[in-house]
């Protein structure tokens, strides 16, 4: 008599059903490996795009503290403040110099030096205020005290837009 002996080892079926189910489990893996990735992706423009706005924030706050306070009817050097432009003179150790603050296409620029790129269309706006907070109708008002500056970037890759506002009181 001969014993048939028991066989060890997988049927193709349990073999198939093994490569579905981890299949499906790699393709669920692959969905949160990309949000997170997207995640990330938003989050590092984002830093970027703060970091831009707040240098660029940074040096155009010390640029409008060396406007120097004439005490005369203009109370300060500011030749052209409009909604998206500045034109001033600054005090730098007793040298005078004119300086104007812009946007050209998406640069924000002071005097044909870009502070920073990526800004979007009148992402540049100045604000004139007098010392009580009220708008002013120009950065050539006596009454101005305050200038208040809105910056508007956007990111280089994902669709994010930012807007950084700052706000600037001029020394008396």
């Amino acid at each position: 008599m001969s014993r048939i002996k028991s066989q060890r080892g997988f049927t193709l079926i349990e073999i198939v059903v093994v490569i579905v189910v981890l299949g499906i489990m790699a393709l669920m893996g692959s969905f949160g490996l990309e949000r997170a990735m997207d995640g990330y992706n938003l989050a590092r423009e984002n830093s970027q795009i703060s970091q831009k706005a707040q240098n660029a924030l940074d040096r155009l706050a010390i640029e409008l503290s060396h406007i120097p306070f004439n005490g005369g009817s203009s109370r300060y050097a500011i030749s052209a403040g409009t909604a998206g432009s500045l034109t001033y003179t600054a005090n730098f150790g007793g040298a005078n110099e004119v300086r104007t603050i812009n946007q050209v296409n998406d640069q924000l620029m002071l005097d044909n030096f870009p502070l920073t790129d990526l800004v979007t269309g009148n992402g540049l706006q100045f604000t004139y205020l007098n010392a009580g907070g009220t708008v002013l109708g120009g950065g050539t008002d006596p009454a101005l005290r305050i200038v208040q500056i809105s910056l508007s970037l956007r990111g280089p890759y994902v669709n994010v837009t930012r807007t950084f506002n700052a706000r600037v009181a001029l020394q008396s």
